[in-house]
């Protein structure tokens, strides 16, 4: 059910109960898990277009040393590593099929390379190179994206269901003007669970931010470990939470940043209008 609090009051919240136990180290209490296109990235026509701004990297840097941080993305690990370079951060790629941590990287589930490479050769050979239509071959899957002509999504559909069937290892995920083949069984939510029973994360409140339908299996695990789980944008979610857009997202990390250094969170240090709240600050 969606709240109409204010995250960063459930934040503080926490950050009280936990500065008020005596410890002698105190490790953050904070597992940030982010989306990125549609979440830290605006979208763009061409997905190779995308980018994250200066600022959001920059507020993320300071974030690294707070809290653990993943980013939990459709891309590859490849694609999402060139898009937060220089850095080298925690990474769960390929709709959860990947996972890059301590500078390793590792498979989550099994994969059908020989399927995959007859599966690209036929939606090749379906569409025109030229066409608005673009394919993305990503490294476990293949994006069939129609950002350029919205008006074609029955069809666009109607062949990813085509090809779901054909090469049955295989299944299709929708997306905002896009229609992904991926490995089946294959979730954001699953590889969250794994992240967190793996290394240990119990102990710490997971927080989720993404903006699509292939996030709301993420939110549903989060919301299980009773923690934080946000939607951008509009429409129907699991998540507790709801930010208008990336620069929402861009403010909360920045409110969200600066609350941790202080080890105490005063709502509004970006002006961004939050949703009212009974909290007070």
């Amino acid at each position: 059910m969606l709240s109409q609090d204010n995250p960063l009051c459930r934040i503080k919240n926490i950050l009280e109960s936990y500065n008020s136990k005596p410890s002698d180290s105190k490790p953050s209490p904070f597992l940030l898990l982010l989306d990125i296109d549609g979440t830290i990235s605006e979208f763009t026509l061409h997905p190779d277009d995308s980018f994250i701004a200066p600022k959001i990297l920059s507020t993320l840097s300071k974030l690294q040393d707070q809290l653990s941080l993943y980013f939990v993305t459709g891309r590859s690990i490849q694609q999402a590593q060139n898009m937060i370079a220089p850095f080298d951060w925690n990474i769960i790629g390929s709709h959860g099929l990947e996972i890059y941590q301590n500078a390793e990287l590792s498979l989550l589930s099994p994969f059908n390379t020989a399927q995959l490479a007859q599966l690209n050769q036929f939606i090749n050979e379906s569409f025109d190179k030229n066409g608005s239509v673009f394919i993305e071959h990503k490294t476990y899957s293949t994006a069939i994206h129609f950002r350029e002509q919205p008006e074609l999504h029955k069809q666009i559909k109607s062949f990813a269901s085509q090809c779901a069937e054909r090469f049955n290892q295989f299944e299709v995920k929708a997306g905002k003007y896009v229609f992904e083949l991926v490995p089946k069984g294959i979730l954001k939510g699953k590889a969250i669970d794994l992240l967190i029973q793996d290394n240990d994360f119990k102990e710490k409140i997971p927080i989720f931010i993404g903006d699509d339908i292939t996030d709301e299996s993420g939110f549903d695990v989060v919301n299980c470990y009773e923690g934080i789980s946000i939607k951008v944008g509009i429409g129907n979610t699991h998540a507790s939470y709801r930010l208008n857009d990336v620069t929402a997202v861009q403010n909360f990390l920045i409110d969200l940043c600066t609350g941790l250094q202080q080890q105490e969170l005063s709502i509004g240090e970006t002006g961004e209008k939050y949703v009212k709240t009974h909290c007070t600050i």
